[in-house]
């Protein structure tokens, strides 16, 4: 399963980068600006800080309750397992976390939701990129969201507020409190069902100028079915396949497209 797993995504790779395009050939407006004023500005944000502590997780030998109720990878069954092994392997790397958040600023959001807040890091960049919004993360691995509690505090940052236990059981309480969502970044759930379940519930909340990231969506050919099914819906009116997230708008009034693009 694993093997099949490596050549199914280095498949989907291969074709993306041949059929991958750049803004060269871009006719929506819309898309051709968000190109090349924000995916292709690799320039910011970067918080040292916060860098120091990924390092530090990345070194870190000590053994922690492996909690996960999604799809992970095979050694991420395992129900103990050192931090540093979780850290490499659940947090994105630098360039695809400061992607994520120049994308979610790009919103002006007032609230972000994150399903799956691992150690927090993307978590805390999201946070401080954007700072005049409330960062909703949900977690249900009590080890993660301790430690996640204590970096929050220690970095002083405030605009964080952890929504424990599992998803199934806690999304739909916080969506019926909090129907206004402006950007929404899903890397929770690996599996099909669960993926479609929550991007359907949260579209139902999603702003007008709203976006919804989905990351892993080549993780599995269970990921990429779900990916490819959402981007049909017809209130998803722009989405772009940038190979390890997609992204979805839902401008009014925009004609619907479909892009795959290179980062």
């Amino acid at each position: 399963m694993k093997i099949f797993s490596l050549i199914y995504r280095l498949y989907e790779f291969i074709k993306h980068y041949i059929v991958g395009g750049n803004e060269h050939g871009l006719h929506s407006p819309f898309v051709f600006d968000l190109y090349t004023r924000v995916i292709q500005n690799h320039d910011y944000p970067y918080f040292e800080h916060i860098e120091q502590h990924f390092f530090e997780l990345i070194n870190d030998h000590h053994m922690i309750n492996n909690f996960n109720p999604g799809a992970g990878t095979s050694h991420n069954r395992r129900t103990q397992l050192e931090i540093q092994r979780l850290a490499k392997h659940s947090i994105k790397p630098l360039p695809w976390r400061k992607l994520i958040c120049r994308l979610a600023d790009e919103r002006k959001p007032k609230v972000i939701v994150e399903l799956g807040t691992s150690f927090g890091i993307t978590t805390a960049y999201l946070a401080l990129t954007c700072p005049e919004a409330t960062v909703y993360t949900f977690e249900a691995n009590p080890t993660l969201i301790q430690l996640a509690k204590d970096f929050f505090e220690t970095a002083g940052v405030k605009n964080i507020q952890i929504i424990e236990g599992n998803i199934d059981e806690t999304l739909v309480p916080f969506l019926e409190a909090h129907p206004h969502i402006d950007v929404a970044y899903i890397d929770a759930n690996h599996r099909f069902r669960p993926t479609i379940k929550y991007v359907e519930r949260i579209m139902d909340c999603v702003s007008w100028k709203g976006l919804i990231i989905l990351d892993d969506i080549y993780w599995s050919h269970q990921m990429t079915k779900a990916w490819r099914g959402l981007c049909d819906k017809k209130d998803v009116t722009v989405s772009i396949d940038l190979w390890q997230i997609g992204l979805m708008y839902f401008h009014s009034g925009q004609a619907k497209e479909n892009f795959k693009l290179r980062f």
